[in-house]
């Protein structure tokens, strides 16, 4: 509001008493006016995501706040309230020390707006998205199914991270540790850094080696997924870690 009446009323005005006071002259302020008000909205139109209370005990959102993926991070004071009471029951160095980072962090605000009124931190977290339009970062079920009833745009930590994890498809090649011996004959067996089991067709006897290894095949289950692959003769191995 301060904004259009600085700009529409008080800077044509100005223009009019001081510079030259003709029509010309204002039908160049407005035009100068409405000039600036556009590149002022879209200097202010970033978009805004709320942290919900679930991410801030999740190491991954520090690297997902320092990525250029949103510039303007809010975390809401009911948040933070959240938390002190949790910290006061439970003692837990690894959640505290999250917090302090976050809020030291250059790219997040402490947004102190309340609403008392309202006891749910849920409802408190989409009242607030939809006042400031902004999205919500969490890891809560609940609030997200909530939240998009509501049209309000969610960001689930673990669907990002999950569809951002690289795809390796059979014909691909991998580098991978050998850590044991495998069920069948000749077989060893690897580990991705999220706990994907690998299995080396001809590999036994490079148990204790990084090779490389090309996937052959994949196999998904309920509660894992693992590959197949053989060590081409033409790759050169490293030596025994």
């Amino acid at each position: 509001m301060l904004i259009l009446l600085v700009l529409f009323i008080l800077f044509p005005a100005v223009i009019y008493f001081f510079v030259s006071s003709t029509i010309k002259a204002i039908i160049v302020s407005y035009c100068l006016s409405v000039i600036l008000f556009i590149l002022i909205k879209k200097s202010n139109n970033k978009e805004v995501v709320l942290l919900d209370t679930t991410v801030i005990n999740d190491d991954r959102i520090i690297d997902f706040i320092n990525s250029n993926v949103y510039q303007q991070f809010l975390l809401p004071r009911f948040v933070i309230r959240e938390i002190d009471a949790k910290l006061e029951k439970v003692k837990d160095k690894h959640l505290e020390e999250n917090l302090e980072k976050i809020k030291q962090n250059s790219k997040v605000k402490v947004l102190y707006r309340n609403y008392y009124k309202i006891k749910s931190s849920e409802f408190k977290m989409i009242k607030l998205a939809k006042a400031l339009n902004a999205k919500i970062i969490t890891l809560n079920f609940n609030l997200n199914k909530m939240s998009v009833m509501q049209g309000i745009k969610v960001v689930d930590l673990n669907d990002m991270y999950e569809r951002l994890k690289p795809t390796i498809l059979p014909g691909h090649k991998i580098t991978i540790f050998l850590v044991k011996e495998g069920r069948d004959k000749n077989q060893a067996i690897g580990f991705l850094d999220d706990g994907t089991t690998v299995v080396a067709e001809n590999g036994k006897n490079f148990v204790g080696k990084r090779v490389n290894l090309k996937i052959t095949s994949m196999l998904h289950s309920s509660d894992n997924k693992m590959l197949f692959g053989k060590i081409p003769n033409e790759d050169i191995l490293e030596g025994k870690l």
